[in-house]
């Protein structure tokens, strides 16, 4: 292995060993953390180097262009600002996605331009294919996929993609050759309104103007500091090799695609467990006038709260996460019931009545024994959702048109997600089948606000009044410390 070692600052001389040393000054084959919303993070450690034989592809240029982006959202403006191109920000694994929404932060929706000014000294290409992952990466890998309960496992994938980077600049399999510019570069950015009043006659070397603008975002990479980036003339400065800069990256791969196919596919199926969607079987086709919602793309988020909109039937759902995403199946009508989650809080069971055909009832408990009011009418067969060590992450729903009331659900199932907690309360209890009517008048309840996540709580006896027909139900509960009773 030809590894990269700490360099000590030389003038560039063309010879292929000045090269080197300025892409050891560039931190060459080392990992890019791409979870943060503000931009790359380039880690200390070099996750890859060549294989046996294996040497990049190296051009001398001596090149100015300009180049004006334009993007949808903040991640991607702020990564454009620091010269990544748009094909290396969506060049990401899944593990990284779920790093991404694990964050909580909003990714605003917008119009941002970036304007750039670059003279590029350098370009470097690499394959894929001639870069060997670096011994302790494989090592810390393969450490998580040893450890023994699944949220354990996750966690240490996680921290070992902090420490090593989720992407390594330079090789993507999909393409043959990657490559990374190195010289000196401006870059402002800021949303499109603001950006519009700067004058076409505007040099894009020269800052003067875009610095008057409060929200602008202004880098210059390469070069001296005291090198003025509001004098357009700093592009022709000859700026020596120790102070040349990465400027462009224009592919990236996975940091995971460095290890064997073996250990991949171990990654796979560890990330094929991280969630778990529950539903009701639906075998027939769903025909005219049904609709369906899916939330599996919001499931690396954190939930911060529901809303239900019911009457006496389930009509309309609605799941807030903590950055800022909002779903929404069904309809928004009838009353609205909303269920706020504390920090740290999670919803861990979901208790819904069908009656066959419609969605009836749905109440909400939590990994802190909370329980939020029942939402419609506990009509019909009452079922507990809920999956061991799992969160709940959102839902998969399907509606039908009703005959009078337009749209109403008919299933809510949980998708539920292993990889944010160890272990949540009361996991190991078990719930019987239901057993009773289904369709006749009567009063359901749920005795679990008052148990909450108690572990001492038990029942000492039931009453039952009863002639032709069960008419109550009287349970007495007992605490360790003092008795409760309760009618039904």
């Amino acid at each position: 292995m030809n590894n990269i070692l700490p360099h000590d600052e030389v003038e560039y001389s063309g010879r292929p060993e000045g090269k080197d040393q300025i892409l050891r000054g560039s931190s060459w084959l080392c990992g890019y953390r791409v979870d943060d919303m503000d931009g790359p993070q380039v880690s200390a450690r070099q996750v890859a180097s060549y294989a046996d034989g294996a040497t990049p592809f190296i051009q001398d240029m001596n090149s100015v262009s300009t180049e004006v982006i334009t993007t949808k959202n903040q991640r991607t403006a702020n990564y454009v600002h620091q010269g990544w191109s748009i094909g290396a920000i969506a060049s990401i694994s899944p593990w990284t996605s779920s790093r991404i929404d694990a964050a909580n932060r909003h990714n605003a929706e917008g119009a941002w331009v970036t304007r750039r000014t670059l003279v590029t000294r350098l370009k470097v290409q690499v394959l894929l294919q001639d870069l060997a992952p670096a011994p302790e990466f494989v090592a810390a890998i393969e450490a998580a996929l040893g450890l023994s309960t699944r949220f354990e496992r996750f966690q240490a994938v996680y921290l070992a993609l902090s420490r090593w980077g989720d992407v390594v600049p330079l090789a993507v399999a999909d393409y043959d050759y990657k490559g990374l510019e190195i010289g000196l570069s401006l870059a402002l950015t800021d949303t499109e309104a603001n950006l519009t009043p700067i004058p076409a006659t505007t040099a894009f070397g020269n800052s003067t103007y875009p610095s008057t603008i409060k929200t602008t975002n202004i880098v210059r990479k390469g070069g001296a500091s005291n090198a003025g980036s509001d004098d357009e003339d700093w592009i022709k400065i000859d700026v020596p090799a120790a102070e040349w800069r990465p400027i462009r990256i224009i592919t990236v791969a996975p940091t995971v695609c460095l290890l064997t196919n073996d250990i991949q596919a171990r990654l796979t199926e560890l990330y094929d467990e991280r969630l778990l969607c529950l539903q009701p079987l639906i075998v027939n086709p769903l025909g005219w006038e049904w609709e369906t919602y899916d939330d599996t793309d919001n499931a690396s988020r954190t939930i911060s709260k529901v809303e239900v909109h019911s009457s006496g039937y389930i009509i309309g759902l609605s799941v807030h996460y903590l950055d800022g995403v909002v779903s929404r199946a069904g309809r928004e009508a009838a009353n609205k019931h909303t269920f706020k989650l504390t920090n740290g809080e999670h919803i861990m069971e979901v208790l819904t009545c069908t009656d066959g055909e419609w969605l009836r009832g749905m109440q909400f408990i939590t990994s802190k024994g909370r329980c939020s009011v029942i939402c419609g009418t506990l009509d019909g067969i009452p079922i507990v959702s809920r999956s061991k060590g799992g969160i709940l992450a959102g839902f998969l729903t399907a509606s039908k048109k009703h005959p009078q009331w337009e749209y109403l659900m008919t299933s809510a199932g949980g998708i539920w997600r292993y990889d944010l907690v160890p272990k949540i309360p009361k996991q190991d209890d078990v719930y019987s089948d239901y057993y009773g009517a289904r369709n006749l008048p009567g009063t359901n309840f749920n005795d679990r606000p008052l148990i909450g996540n108690s572990g001492s709580m038990y029942i000492s006896n039931v009453a039952i009044q009863a002639g032709a027909h069960i008419d109550g139900i009287q349970v007495s509960y007992k605490p360790r410390t003092t008795g409760l009773w309760i009618d039904h």
